[in-house]
């Protein structure tokens, strides 16, 4: 029979003497906190370029051209109070704006991008995976521009896309010119792209646990949360600072006291309901990005023709139009009350223009509209549950926020940080508890694909150790 002794000496000594000796100098300094402030600062700064730029392109191509303005956010400028059309005056501008974006992105991207058409997240994933130095600011810059050009002219993409591009080549940029080691230039990234999460969605907290989670299916790279709390918090100041410290959305108290054992049941149902969901988009969205690999044509060919029909979608319903994050709002704010028809057909219609925008190559995320088809399926789950259960006193605003939560996190296969994030989006911790039973429920039927196919399983798979 093997015996293995063990020893004082196999574990670290501790003592009240060692304890309270200085740390050796500069020990960890640079990893912990210079290096991340540094990136989360320049990402901050980065992250307001893109919001102007985006907010440039919706005055002049939605505005000016369309006569469209699409509703906000209430934590960048929106709410109740705030102004919106509910339909373009000028609707067959649309196309064309959307159309003359995505023709442009694709044409910038085409000459300034090694391997243009894939989700900015999902490049920045491969590149963590594969080789961080192959993130340039180059491609970063152009991502930023041609992502919130697009967004701003309509298209329904994701602002996650531009700053994941953007924190992760930050990242491997400062961690490179500090002369820092392989696995640190690889940690450099994924916080950045942490960074660039959590000040674009006002999620500090979100963004340092998507820089661990994001890049696997199953696993963590627990190393990269300490540095990149300091990070995303420098990030999330910058930003806030100039935006305002509010939460994404604003929701109010949801007056639930007593959770009873029947809304376990209806989360629970809506937590198939919500998986399904996301599988169904999964599924629209690589269909039609493989079809648009079929005409094997230049990108600006194919982001021109997606732009085109994303923008086609738009007329059917202006949820497809942008971002979405306004519709979202009117309906907790009570300001609209969308029926199951036009909810349904707005979920349709956004699945449909993002995977048109993003199947293309069209530059963009997939964050923003994905949020936003979860939000309209709570609100249509809503409308189902009160046929059933009349006396249901379930806000509508709470099946807004726990869809969010679940449809992204089953399309994302990030769990943990999105219900972080939305959380921090809208300041609702009263829904952590039926979020997590509908997000546990939506994983164990949405399946093992991933928007982000450069996902790898475990760390293992990823080939690289921190050393």
């Amino acid at each position: 029979m093997n015996h293995i002794e063990s020893t004082d000496e196999q574990a670290p000594q501790h003592s009240w003497k060692n304890i309270l000796e200085p740390p050796a100098k500069g020990k960890n300094k640079a990893r912990y906190f210079i290096t991340p402030v540094i990136i989360g600062i320049i990402v901050g700064v980065l992250s307001l370029v893109f919001i102007d730029i985006m907010d440039f392109f919706t005055r002049l191509s939605l505005g000016v051209v369309a006569h469209f303005t699409p509703p906000r956010s209430s934590g960048f400028g929106g709410g109740v109070e705030s102004r919106y059309t509910s339909a373009p005056g000028y609707p067959f501008m649309i196309p064309l704006v959307e159309g003359m974006a995505a023709f442009i992105s694709g044409v910038l991207s085409y000459f300034m991008i090694k391997n243009p058409g894939s989700l900015g997240a999902n490049k920045a994933i491969r590149a963590y995976h594969e080789n961080p130095e192959s993130l340039t600011l180059k491609e970063a810059f152009t991502t930023l521009f041609t992502s919130a050009m697009v967004l701003g002219s309509g298209g329904p993409s994701g602002r996650e896309g531009a700053v994941s591009m953007v924190g992760g080549s930050v990242g491997v940029f400062i961690a490179k010119l500090l002369r820092q080691k392989p696995h640190e230039v690889r940690e450099a990234l994924a916080i950045g792209v942490g960074a660039g999460l959590g000040a674009m969605f006002k999620a500090p907290l979100a963004g340092a646990i998507a820089s661990s989670e994001i890049f696997f299916k199953h696993d963590f790279d627990i190393e990269t949360i300490i540095p990149a709390f300091a990070a995303s918090a420098a990030a999330y100041l910058v930003v806030a600072t100039k935006v305002g410290f509010s939460p994404l959305f604003r929701i109010g108290v949801l007056p639930v006291h007593n959770f009873e054992l029947r809304y376990i049941l209806w989360f629970s149902i809506f937590g198939i309901f919500s998986g399904l969901i996301a599988r169904f988009l999964l599924w629209v969205f690589y269909y039609i990005s493989d079809l648009f690999k079929k005409l094997k044509q230049p990108i600006y060919v194919t982001a021109l023709i997606g732009g085109v029909l994303a923008g086609c979608i738009g007329l059917l319903s202006s949820y497809a139009i942008g971002n979405g994050y306004g519709w979202l709002q009117l309906i907790m704010d009570h300001k609209i009350s969308p029926g199951v028809s036009e909810l349904t057909l707005g979920i349709i219609c956004v699945i449909l223009a993002m995977s048109l925008i993003a199947g293309s190559g069209a530059s963009g995320g997939a964050f923003s509209p994905t949020v936003v088809i979860g939000g309209l399926s709570g609100a249509l789950f809503w409308h189902f549950a009160k046929v059933v259960s009349p006396n249901l006193n379930i806000p509508i605003a709470m099946f807004v926020v726990v869809g969010m939560m679940a449809v992204f996190s089953v399309a994302a296969n990030a769990p943990l940080s999105t219900i972080v994030m939305i959380t921090e989006m809208t300041g609702s911790y009263g829904v952590l508890l039926p979020a997590m039973l509908t997000v546990g429920i939506a994983m164990m039927f949405g399946g093992e694909h991933s928007l982000f196919n450069a996902q790898h399983d475990h760390r293992s798979a990823s080939g690289h150790t921190n050393s």
